[in-house]
């Protein structure tokens, strides 16, 4: 068996990645991709590997597997009898897919419509603060020429020439984070520990990486509410598993922490009054629908 993963500390998708190789209890050799700071995966040398220039991507014995999903769904089948079973045949297929579509990062769907792509959306601050450490030309180069998706292409160029993202993207994905917080916070009162109940799977690897996000960017005081106690009890379930250390502390990379701390200091997220408020009609919403049925 020789696995390596090529990915980037601080990247959602190589967080999901390595969080699942963690909880099989699978070793790899790391390759490290610096993404929008540096420009790696836009290099004909990895292209071959991921030829839509994303992380991560798993070579399992010269095989690459590109795509957090993909991965996982690999050495679940390569290696049933290691670790945990992320995709157990004996769930409920339907509600394990629907869950499945709304934490992972679907290129097909629109910034904000999952848990998952709204990770990407509150993560546009920083960003633009790794692009901003490449000159317009290099990043207007790079983008246009060598990306392969190229919807993504006018999005990051755009992105570096204004230096920082439009307040009205900010409140939206702030807005939608609200929304699928509280969804979350529904799916969870089954009560059981887990996403799925009490079985841990592929799902709870990719929420413990979106939830890490939620917390790095500085809104992690919902994981400390009681308003969303089921959410609060999950987190600190999943935190504390050893995947959680092992599959994302260990691999920060140290480029995101400063300027997190120069936007928001010691404080929480700008938009976190604008979560809170949202999160609160919400619940209050929630509420009177439950109490009117």
């Amino acid at each position: 068996m020789s696995l390596e993963l090529y990915g980037y500390g601080e990247s959602v998708a190589s967080n999901m990645a390595r969080v699942a190789l963690s909880e099989k209890n699978l070793a790899f050799k790391y390759n490290l991709i610096y993404l929008e700071s540096r420009g790696d995966h836009l290099t004909k040398e990895y292209k071959k590997l991921n030829p839509k220039n994303l992380v991560p991507t798993l070579v399992d014995d010269e095989l690459p597997i590109p795509d957090s999903v993909n991965i996982m769904r690999h050495i679940d089948v390569k290696y049933p009898d290691q670790g945990e079973e992320l995709f157990p045949s004996s769930l409920n297929n339907d509600a394990f897919d629907d869950l499945l579509n709304f934490v992972t990062l679907d290129e097909s769907k629109e910034l904000g419509d999952t848990l998952g792509t709204t990770a990407g959306g509150i993560s546009a601050p920083l960003l633009v603060k790794m692009l901003c450490k490449r000159s317009i030309f290099s990043v207007i180069w790079d983008y246009s020429t060598k990306h392969s998706i190229k919807k993504r292409v006018p999005i990051f160029i755009l992105l570096r020439i204004l230096g920082k993202p439009p307040k009205s993207l900010n409140k939206k994905m702030t807005l939608m984070l609200a929304k699928h917080l509280v969804t979350i916070e529904s799916v969870l009162s089954h009560q059981g520990e887990f996403m799925m109940g009490d079985k841990y799977t592929a799902i709870d690897c990719c929420m413990t990486s979106l939830l890490h996000r939620v917390q790095e960017m500085r809104f992690g005081s919902v994981f400390e509410s009681n308003k969303l106690p089921y959410l609060k009890k999950y987190w600190e379930t999943i935190s504390n598993r050893n995947s959680y250390q092992e599959g994302i502390l260990d691999y920060v990379t140290g480029e995101w922490e400063p300027e997190i701390n120069k936007l928001y200091g010691d404080g929480a997220n700008t938009y976190n009054n604008l979560l809170w408020e949202e999160l609160n009609r919400l619940l209050k919403e929630k509420e009177n629908v439950t109490t009117n049925m």
